[in-house]
């Protein structure tokens, strides 16, 4: 089954190349009809250039533009670009293994959505601590099976695809947890597979800690709009 490899990239010119190079050579060129699309989303560094550079040299198809999106609408932008069955999306970065890709690849018969769950862990405590805490609050508030809900590599086919995008997207942060819930609100069979996690090279692109206050308060409300949504349509 073919599939459109996507990557996600803001600010990522020190290691995009060599990153989509891996992807290409580890995954796209190996499955028949594959393709490599691009998600940058308003980089300011020199990452869109660095791409269309490299579009002369690997097949690969960039989509957004200058103008920054967001996370949640630069993701569905290139989900919408897409024709593949099945949609692999990766944060770039290089915190996953292009390798990794087949874990998830090989339980696409059994699954709709398979997501990657980051182990052994190295990053900072405070996102180890928030990602712990969030996939707690999603377990007990929506009764979901998961454990890495927001992990920034996931499998998902057509019928997880039309699930996401029924509603527009309410979380305003974690758009990766609302994916899942809605898969699983659907009644997509859904799975999670440990993958390795690295410490990104350099400063990190995470969240700042003086917006955490602000992002919780966030879920809470969107998560409460979100669960009286699935309930009425249910």
């Amino acid at each position: 089954m073919t599939v459109s490899v996507i990557l996600l990239a803001h600010n990522e010119a020190a290691s995009v190349a060599a990153e989509l190079r891996a992807f290409h050579r580890e995954v796209v060129e190996r499955i028949p009809g594959g393709e490599l699309i691009v998600a940058e989303d308003g980089s300011r560094d020199g990452t869109r250039e660095r791409i269309a550079e490299l579009a002369r040299e690997i097949p690969l198809r960039l989509v957004g533009g200058p103008k920054r999106l967001g996370y949640r609408n630069a993701m569905l932008g290139a989900i919408g670009a897409s024709d593949r069955p099945w949609i692999f999306l990766c944060d770039a970065g290089r915190k996953h293994d292009p390798a990794d890709f087949w874990r998830l690849y090989e339980l696409r018969e059994q699954y709709d959505l398979i997501v990657g769950r980051k182990a052994h862990r190295t990053d900072q405590w405070h996102r180890r601590l928030l990602s712990w805490g969030l996939n707690l609050f999603l377990r007990h508030y929506f009764g979901a099976p998961v454990r890495d809900a927001d992990s920034g590599m996931r499998l998902l086919n057509r019928r997880a695809v039309a699930a996401v995008m029924a509603h527009p997207l309410i979380f305003r942060e974690c758009s990766g947890s609302e994916i899942v819930i809605r898969a699983i609100a659907a009644n997509l069979r859904y799975a999670e597979v440990p993958v390795s996690y690295a410490q990104r090279d350099g400063k990190s692109s995470g969240m700042p800690a003086r917006k955490i206050p602000r992002a919780i308060g966030w879920l809470l409300s969107d998560a409460r709009q979100l669960r009286r949504q699935l309930r009425s349509s249910a």
